[in-house]
């Protein structure tokens, strides 16, 4: 059994002033000499000249002021403008490197290129790659050096589709962001507030460092209260390739409350720079043990990927979840979980095109022990026409074994999809459970069947 609960509450003790600091300017201007500008390598502007100037595209503007050099306008999305210069960029997702380096690696390094200021002006500025996240709202980008890079944002977060916008709702953050280190290590630090109706609602500092190469990378994160003084996330992970086309990686993290939304996005998204390593922490039970502020959470979680051949890929983790709770204060429990997860994908199996996956799920908690088995079948056919069937199905055991439930749901869906412009489907499934009690059997069954297309504008 683990103890957690030491190690946080010795970690709390660190003066909020000292860690600021160490996080937003310390380290990056310890890297950084100054005297030389850089461009910033920053996919939402770097459009030079060298008198300051203004762009406006679709509700957005970029200023920048210092250098000349030719600039070549590339596409932002959702209403942004992006501008850059020759350098080459390529997007991380993809896993692609170029001469051995990870993706998302900017490949010019001149520096007669380089621009020390810029301002962007419009929605969903950033992206998953930057530590501040997505915002609507006015972004400044000042480059101190040859390597550190400072960033602030003010306006307002981006919602969900389903959400209605809301001027109440304000983010304000810095972040200090250092270029590449022997081209492969990087740090990036944040301070952000959020404010709703003039009130603050959340106030997060912390930063992380990368070390990214496709055969072997590593990742340490830490997250601070600084109006608490408290520590709510310090996690380290890392994955190594082996023979044998072998992944292993390996995740340590200690919590005292959820890490924010964009900086778990922005976790996340340094990950995929390896195939075989991803993000295996259960979120939604971390969140329920530490949502109310009195519980700690220590998490140790290990995943294996093996690809059995070209068309086969088997992977496993084990996550351990040991929670120190102090709901009042003389009383103080401990408790574990387990969860177990194994996946199996298959492609071009049967006929060219199909996509094959069966996933395998098992969780044991304080409520008792949950199966979870799903079978994911997508066949192409004559390339317009796709068959998709799904079929999942869900036991669950309360730890007293009383009231056992089941349920099945099966669905199944005929796509035709000349283009990736427009496409119309018909569907069709179901949904059957029992719920045994001491009283009587509860069954149910429901279906559905559906009909709809799909136009992208």
């Amino acid at each position: 059994m683990f103890m957690p609960g030491s190690k946080i509450r010795t970690m709390k003790r660190i003066p909020g002033i000292q860690l600021a600091y160490l996080m937003v300017i310390g380290t990056g201007a310890l890297m950084s000499p100054a005297g030389t500008w850089a461009n910033m390598g920053h996919q939402g502007a770097s459009f030079e000249t060298t008198l300051p100037a203004v762009s406006l595209r679709a509700g957005s503007a970029s200023v920048a002021t210092e250098s000349e050099a030719a600039a070549d306008v590339i596409p932002a999305k959702q209403g942004g403008i992006a501008f850059r210069n020759a350098a080459c960029q390529q997007d991380i997702a993809g896993g692609e490197s170029a001469d051995n380096l990870p993706a998302g690696r900017a490949c010019d390094s001149t520096t007669d290129s380089r621009q020390s200021f810029s301002i962007q002006l419009g929605r969903q500025l950033g992206s998953r790659q930057d530590i501040l996240g997505e915002f609507d709202g006015v972004r400044v980008n000042y480059r101190l050096g040859d390597a550190l890079i400072l960033n602030g944002i003010a306006g307002y977060p981006v919602l969900g589709a389903g959400d209605a916008f809301n001027t109440d709702r304000q983010r304000f953050g810095i972040s200090a962001t250092t270029d590449q280190l022997d081209r492969t290590w990087d740090f990036n630090s944040y301070l952000v507030e959020q404010q709703e109706n003039g009130r603050v609602v959340g106030r997060s500092m912390g930063g992380a460092i990368r070390y990214l190469k496709p055969g072997r990378s590593m990742l340490a994160y830490l997250d601070y209260d600084p109006v608490s003084s408290s520590v709510g996330t310090l996690m380290a992970s890392g994955a190594v390739k082996l023979p044998f086309r072998t992944t292993v990686s390996a995740t340590y993290d200690l919590q005292s409350r959820p890490i924010p939304g964009l900086q778990e996005k922005y976790l996340t998204q340094s990950m995929t720079v390896m195939d075989g390593w991803d993000w295996v922490l259960p979120d939604d039970r971390v969140a329920y043990h530490t949502s109310g502020g009195s519980s700690e959470v220590e998490l140790l979680a290990v995943d294996l990927s093996y690809a059995l051949s070209q068309r086969i890929k088997l992977r496993g983790d084990l996550v351990r979840l040991d929670i120190t709770s102090e709901a009042i204060a003389a009383t103080r429990t401990e408790s574990s979980e387990y969860f177990y997860h194994l996946n199996l994908t298959g492609k071009d199996l049967i006929i060219p095109g199909d996509r094959n996956k069966l996933d395998l799920r098992r969780s044991v908690t304080e409520a008792g022990r949950t199966y979870t088995a799903s079978l994911d079948n997508k066949y192409t056919i004559k390339q317009s026409w796709n068959l998709i069937s799904r079929l999942r199905a869900d036991y669950h055991s309360p730890v007293d074994d009383s009231s056992p439930r089941w349920a099945a749901t099966p669905t199944v869906k005929m796509e035709y999809r000349p283009n990736k412009q427009f496409g119309f489907h018909i569907e069709a499934g179901g949904n059957v459970s029992n719920d045994e009690n001491s009283a009587a059997d509860d069954s149910r069954a429901s279906y559905f069947v559906s009909l709809g297309y799909q136009v992208k504008f």
